[in-house]
């Protein structure tokens, strides 16, 4: 009893940024002992505080991709897709050697010597046009199927399209594209809430998270309800399975393995060219 009677607490100085002065209890009665004399003549010294200057910025403070986000770049010399806000493609920086190949690259139409790439416009305007029918349930999957052949003879003389050719895309049973995606969206309004946008990504001059799509476009909308699922770049969120974004039906799931490959392609001869490997069910 005499040993605690005698000890004092024992205090300590340091050098801290804000952290308020503490006193320390002594762990045992030896060093309460060894020490009674000492921390009573001494007492407790005041706090240091040391000026740790205002540390470094945030990746999205500075402008740069934060961590979880999907970042864009738009490709030189090339059109704004009309799937795609005009705010972000006035936004986003243009592609270089550097930029990461996480990138979702954005642009078509390559401008020629005549400021033009008819073929590519072409293509574009038949493919939206397709796709805009494409919802309807009596011969919409017909309308978005040959917008898909279209694509694929087109992306076969292209180098920067070849690669994204669905490797079964010969297969003689046509994908149920229209059933798909219609199931996607329903599903997909329904765990976002009715929010319209269906992919955000990092805008770096607003230095927040936007939509990629232009929500007044339902084309590109509808085309890429199944973005999280079939992409996998978890736009929508973790919880947004291939399941859920088919309301849980296999039938709906079995034609995410046959209509992925395309829809990537489509999406990138729109001039959404997600990064490789990409798209499919792996």
């Amino acid at each position: 009893m005499r040993e605690f009677l005698l000890a004092l607490r024992l205090c300590y100085r340091a050098a801290v940024g804000n952290a308020p002065h503490r006193c320390v209890a002594a762990l045992s009665v030896g060093w309460l002992l060894a020490l009674s004399v000492t921390a009573g003549a001494a007492g407790c010294a005041s706090t240091e505080y040391v000026n740790e200057g205002p540390g470094q910025p945030t990746p999205r403070a500075s402008g740069s991709l934060p961590p979880g986000s999907v970042g864009v770049c738009k490709q030189p010399l090339t059109k704004r897709p009309p799937i795609v806000s005009e705010e972000l493609w006035a936004h986003a920086k243009p592609c270089t050697s550097r930029t990461p190949p996480s990138t979702i690259r954005l642009g078509y139409a390559k401008d020629g010597s005549a400021g033009a790439d008819p073929e590519t416009e072409q293509l574009v305007e038949k493919v939206l046009a397709a796709l805009a029918e494409g919802t309807k349930p009596d011969g919409g999957n017909n309308q978005v199927t040959g917008a898909i052949r279209a694509v694929r003879s087109y992306a076969a003389r292209k180098d920067e399209l070849r690669a994204r050719i669905a490797r079964d895309s010969t297969s003689d049973q046509a994908c149920d594209v229209t059933y798909l995606l219609n199931t996607m969206s329903a599903a997909r309004g329904k765990l976002s809430g009715g929010d319209a946008c269906t992919a955000e990504v990092f805008d770096p001059e607003t230095r927040a998270d936007a939509c990629l799509f232009d929500t007044k476009r339902p084309e590109g909308l509808w085309l890429s309800s199944g973005w999280s699922c079939m992409t996998f770049t978890g736009a929508l969120g973790n919880e947004a399975s291939c399941h859920q974004l088919c309301g849980y039906d296999d039938y709906c799931a079995r034609q995410v393995y046959c209509a992925a490959g395309d829809v990537n392609l489509l999406l990138c001869a729109l001039g959404v060219c997600l990064p490789e490997p990409s798209a499919g069910i792996k």
